[in-house]
């Protein structure tokens, strides 16, 4: 994003509120749904929301290129003006929020399968824990790492494998529990 708005404090503050807004909401709106499902349901959906993930990624390139027009409008006469964050606001609701509110929905999903024992608490806390760490590490990695030796494409596709390595793993988790215990064909 800051190839698109800029290395300003309000650039890093717009991509930042609408990352972290995302999240909330998908959350927010992940565990309404996640609490109507079943525990199988839940991995489904997961799934999907892993997926748009996915898309997301792979769009994001174009969108940018997509958008560079809009930012050149904004800045054609020396003058920022309202446009100029207007257009901003809008660019990381498109290119942000929307990929960060279905990130932000996976975890009740998780939470919905994998909460399910005499300790739910628990279970909850351990999830969350490996969760975090495992975005504290990837953005360490991307951040630091990735994108300074690979370049911003190969860091994007790394996101791209570990979003469908996580497809997998359910997949793969579906399969397990289906082959243990019968699932009513009316709880799918």
């Amino acid at each position: 994003m800051t190839l698109s708005l800029g290395h300003t404090t309000a650039a890093a503050s717009t991509v930042v509120a609408a990352f972290l807004g995302g999240l909330a909401v998908g959350a927010a709106l992940g565990g309404v749904v996640a609490s109507r499902l079943s525990r199988i349901q839940s991995l489904f959906v997961y799934i999907g929301l892993e997926l748009a993930v996915v898309l997301a990624a792979i769009a994001l390139p174009f969108e940018a290129r997509a958008l560079t027009p809009l930012f050149q409008i904004a800045y054609a006469n020396g003058d920022a003006g309202f446009a100029f964050p207007a257009i901003r606001l809008v660019s990381c609701l498109l290119m942000v929020f929307a990929p960060a509110a279905a990130l932000g929905a996976t975890f009740p999903m998780a939470i919905r399968w994998f909460a399910h024992s005499d300790a739910p608490a628990h279970r909850t806390g351990v999830l969350y824990a490996v969760n975090t760490t495992g975005a504290a590490i990837g953005a360490l990695a991307a951040g630091f790492v990735l994108i300074p030796s690979f370049g911003l494409l190969a860091t994007i596709l790394v996101g791209i494998a570990a979003s469908t390595l996580a497809i997998l793993c359910v997949v793969g988790l579906i399969w397990f529990e289906r082959g243990l215990e019968p699932v009513p064909t009316n709880d799918i």
